[in-house]
């Protein structure tokens, strides 16, 4: 089994806690830490500002931030942790997708689609069996399930924080709105339902919203469609007015306006650029494949 001391720089745990455990210290590792809360709810304290999850919940903490963690409710608390010396994964993954470095960089929280949450227990119980009975194999597995984790994070996951202002303290109301609007994002949300939602005024909100984010309550709502509809455009076969739709948009044209803005280009465009940068590193692989057929092996 690999362990905290015996390890080849990924390693995965499974532990069920008791709502009165409480870690009393923070502390700090080397490793990039995966957490996520598969039932029960929890307090993590990250360099002392303090974050709520609830079961479906992933946190990632990056190497050096002091956490410790706080067990709540009235039910045990199952959780399923990876630790990962991120230089394991080949610069080549991070070559090919630097926004997900980018997103590791900094401490948080990540709201998972349903299905995101499906596939993400599928991985991690993956990863524990060959944590647990590892053989010859299972270091380069769990390396190459760990980066297909990020991918299905970065695809099926919306970093709540990744909007939000640097060394910004995020009370517990804009941490909870915050979490609305990603879970929320395909309904018609307006600020007063959402400010209601958290107990707060509408004009208190979008004041502290603000000054936490940097952008307006309705251009973070749109920013977190936006993000959202270029992930269903590379990964979905839908029409442009069904991810329009899916996206919380009542008018496709308004969606395309939006998008283009954001974008610089019509969502169609993006999708069939997307496609052709595909087809072209798969040619240029399949290339270098011809000429050398032991080339990376």
């Amino acid at each position: 089994m690999y362990t905290e001391e015996n390890n080849q720089g990924i390693y995965v745990e499974k532990q069920v806690r008791v709502p009165s455990f409480s870690m009393s210290y923070e502390h700090i590792h080397t490793y990039c830490e995966f957490f996520y809360l598969k039932k029960g709810n929890c307090i993590y304290s990250v360099n002392k500002n303090l974050y709520h999850l609830s079961a479906g919940d992933v946190f990632i903490v990056t190497p050096g931030d002091s956490h410790c963690t706080q067990y709540e409710g009235a039910v045990p608390c199952e959780r399923i942790v990876i630790y990962c010396q991120l230089d394991i994964l080949p610069q080549t993954f991070w070559n090919a997708h630097p926004d997900i470095l980018e997103y590791l960089s900094r401490s948080g929280k990540v709201v998972l689609t349903p299905s995101g949450r499906i596939q993400l227990e599928k991985l991690l119980n993956d990863m524990l069996q060959e944590n647990n009975i590892p053989d010859q194999y299972s270091h380069e597995i769990l390396t190459l399930l760990m980066r297909t984790l990020l991918l299905e994070i970065r695809r099926d996951g919306i970093f709540v924080y990744e909007k939000v202002k640097q060394n910004t303290g995020i009370s517990s109301a804009i941490e909870d709105t915050l979490c609305y609007i990603a879970q929320n994002f395909a309904m018609p949300l307006t600020l007063e339902e959402v400010a209601e939602k958290v107990n707060l005024s509408p004009t208190y909100l979008s004041r502290k919203f603000r000054n936490v984010t940097g952008t307006t309550f309705r251009e973070y709502v749109n920013y977190i469609r936006i993000r959202q509809a270029c992930q269903m455009l590379l990964t979905t076969d839908d029409s442009i007015t069904k991810i329009a739709v899916n996206c919380g948009y009542n008018s496709s044209n308004y969606f395309k306006d939006c998008f283009r803005k954001a974008n610089g280009v019509s969502p169609r465009t993006y999708r069939k650029q997307a496609k052709l940068d595909m087809f072209q590193q798969d040619t240029t692989f399949s290339d270098k494949i011809s000429i050398d057929p032991f080339l990376n092996l």
